[in-house]
């Protein structure tokens, strides 16, 4: 897998800095020997790390820094990586099809940091993989002239392909990230799943309580 694809980790460096380095841990116990490119506004290690310095956050930031990292890669595709995200270990075992598509994987939950179980969102940019050279050109023409707010979104009009996998990503809601609410299915919170266990315990892993 080397070969194929690089990861791509970018951060505002805004969430608190513990859960982030147990974010971190967490992404190199799943990703096996693919290499990481981390895209960072404070100087943080995680492979290969590249530090701009601080900007305020914006989705445009957001992918402009997604954005150096594709560029300062070398492999045929690039895998997102979030500092808010689990991923579980079949999430980089997908070898795309096609260079030309934009690849999201299809079983993604949400935790936030104080209240709920597990609640399912459909998909996310922060589960995806792309040809490096495709996602490179998306990017630098939607970058033109992008607005710096939160509204931004250059994959408007985009076809997606989805991609399956055993167990969910996590991708927690801590109040400290530049979108603190997302949209998800009208359905009930579960508490438990596969390989994450229950809500609660996995809560009090990464921030240190527990509120059930």
């Amino acid at each position: 897998m080397s070969e194929l694809f690089t990861i791509i980790y970018y951060t505002s460096n805004r969430e608190d800095e513990n859960f982030e380095k147990k974010i971190n841990q967490k992404l190199l116990e799943s990703c096996g020997d693919i290499p990481i490119i981390s895209i960072s506004q404070k100087p943080i290690d995680l492979g290969k790390n590249i530090c701009i310095g601080e900007h305020q956050p914006s989705n445009a930031m957001l992918f402009r820094q997604l954005l150096t990292g594709c560029e300062d890669a070398t492999t045929p595709f690039v895998i997102n990586a979030e500092a808010d995200f689990l991923y579980c270990p079949e999430y980089f075992t997908f070898v795309p099809p096609k260079k030309d598509t934009i690849y999201r994987y299809a079983n993604i939950r949400i935790l936030y940091k104080w209240h709920y179980g597990y609640l399912h969102k459909i998909q996310s940019e922060g589960a995806q993989i792309a040809g490096r050279e495709y996602l490179i050109s998306l990017l630098k023409e939607r970058l033109v002239g992008a607005p710096e707010d939160t509204r931004f979104n250059p994959y408007k009009h985009v076809p997606v392909a989805m991609f399956e996998g055993g167990n969910a990503c996590v991708s927690f809601k801590t109040g400290d990230s530049l979108h603190k609410y997302v949209s998800v299915l009208r359905e009930r919170s579960r508490p438990e799943l596969p390989y994450w266990g229950k809500a609660e315990d996995l809560r009090e892993e990464m921030f240190g309580f527990r509120n059930d």
